[in-house]
């Protein structure tokens, strides 16, 4: 990472590059030790192609309206170049044991969401959290008089295993080329 405090382009924040809100309500998560991440030579947070180990799968996380969140917080630093804290949190709505294990195992995996805020080139509409340094349980409930009885998982950096970036941008030529590209994840 090149430790810069300089800007590099134009900031527009107005009417026409106002986003819309929220994320799609399925997500794309493995576990980080799995995925072997191609990174653009220019904008090192933009990853342009994605493969998995061996026989390894990624999984669909599949959530209903707003019950799937994702977002990043900056870590601020006097003596180090700040890093990023990455977040994702997610309604657990299956309690099967094979599903209550899989939920209590999960540890040091990579999410990819997909934005709601689609833009003509796909550049920051499929995003990545926990890429370099995984996200791990850093809070997980379930109350069954709260919340309609559902479990509600957060996943974030680690302290001190803070990600470079604010985000991962994924994409392998367009938005609909990187869909598919994660989707052939999966089998």
């Amino acid at each position: 990472m090149a430790c810069s405090n300089r800007i590099a382009k134009n900031i527009t924040s107005n009417c026409t590059t106002q986003p819309v809100g929220g994320l799609e309500v399925e997500a794309y998560i493995c576990n980080r030790e799995d995925i072997s991440p191609t990174f653009d030579s220019t904008n090192p947070n933009k990853i342009t192609g994605l493969t998995m180990s061996g026989t390894t799968l990624m999984y669909k996380l599949t959530g209903v309206s707003k019950n799937l969140n994702a977002g990043h917080d900056r870590v601020i630093s006097d003596d180090f170049a700040d890093t990023f804290t990455h977040y994702f949190s997610f309604k657990g709505f299956e309690f099967d044991s094979a599903s209550a294990i899989n939920m209590d195992t999960m540890s040091d995996v990579v999410v990819f969401v997909n934005y709601k805020n689609k833009n003509s080139t796909g550049d920051g509409v499929i995003v990545g959290y926990g890429v370099k340094t995984g996200l791990y349980t850093s809070s997980d409930s379930r109350r069954a008089n709260d919340n309609n009885g559902v479990r509600t998982i957060e996943l974030t950096s680690k302290d001190q295993q803070t990600e470079p970036y604010s985000q991962y941008n994924l994409l392998i030529t367009d938005y609909a080329t990187t869909l598919a590209a994660l989707e052939a994840l999966l089998s």
